[in-house]
């Protein structure tokens, strides 16, 4: 039987059987087996930590759901500490956030024990990482460990709307418009939905959403320059799901229909951004708007009197 041995930080090793990982203390004592586990699944170094932030909060370990258990606190660290790596969160600010009303005693041993409950969370995908060592204390804060892999939607996201901006501005609208759909294809809900409530969360959300509708106009645009009209509808249901009063997005879908022969619908649209205006704001459309409007009604009337 080949064995192979993989060196933890805590002092502890993984011995590799047949179709197994044995972990044993330094002096052989067993402390734990995974079972069925295939070449492929050991190259020595820790497995990606994958965490989604977009819709349903997630933790994947591979593809198979981590475990979160019950210490909602724990998992709140958790979201805070990989959104915000790697920068390290201050043993005080998470007692100020997490028990505002509690005197410093029971604050710090809630923090331990969530930190506990985390530490337990993170071991169950961690394997090169002690369950110890996946959260780092040091200096009063807290940080997760460097030697743990992790990827999240939201990092991704960000990355490719940046990427994405430059090459816009560069003139690069091809590979601008692939980095925004790889970023959009990333947006399966707004962040953090079960976190409506949270000052950071919300924070986020915003500027997470107004990122989102921008790429959507920007690819909105691009596939109306190119004449992909329904294309460029698909991406301006996209935003007004998110914002019923954005007028660029309505002229959009008026030029779209109006451009595909649909003039009646276009006119529709025109009603639709009248109404969410007025009972979002108590406003009309603008001059812009209505300009486009005249203009589509005046070609429909002169059709519909031929």
């Amino acid at each position: 039987m080949e064995s192979r041995l993989l060196e933890l930080p805590a002092g502890c090793y993984l011995e590799r059987a047949s179709n197994s990982l044995v972990l044993r203390k330094p002096d052989g004592t067993l402390v734990g087996e995974l079972v069925n586990v295939t070449n492929g699944d050991v190259r020595g170094e820790a497995p990606t930590l994958r965490v989604n932030f977009f819709g349903d909060f997630e933790v994947l370990c591979g593809r198979a759901p981590v475990p979160l258990g019950r210490n909602r606190k724990a998992v709140a660290i958790l979201k805070y500490m990989v959104f915000h790596r790697p920068r390290p969160v201050s043993q005080d600010c998470l007692m100020a956030w997490l028990w505002p009303d509690s005197n410093l005693r029971h604050a710090r041993w809630s923090l331990n024990s969530a930190i506990y409950a985390l530490r337990k969370i993170l071991g169950e995908c961690a394997v090169s990482v002690a369950p110890h060592d996946a959260v780092i204390f040091e200096k009063g804060a807290y940080r997760l460990s460097p030697s743990m892999k992790i990827s999240a939607d939201a990092g991704e996201f960000d990355a490719f709307h940046e990427k994405g901006r430059k090459l816009e501005k560069s003139g690069g609208i091809p590979d601008a418009d692939k980095e925004y759909e790889r970023a959009v294809a990333l947006y399966r809900g707004d962040f953090l939905v079960e976190d409506l409530y949270e000052e950071w969360t919300e924070i986020e959300r915003g500027r997470l959403i107004d990122a989102y509708t921008a790429m959507l106009g920007s690819l909105a645009v691009h596939r109306m320059e190119r004449g992909e009209y329904r294309e460029c509808m698909d991406f301006c249901y996209r935003i007004l799901e998110k914002d019923r009063c954005c007028e660029r997005t309505h002229r959009l879908l008026m030029e779209c229909f109006a451009r595909l022969g649909q003039r009646g619908r276009a006119l529709r649209q025109y009603g639709m951004c009248e109404r969410s205006l007025a009972g979002a704001w108590g406003a009309e459309p603008s001059p812009e708007t209505r300009a486009i409007y005249s203009g589509i009604l005046e070609e429909h009337s002169e059709k519909e009197e031929r």
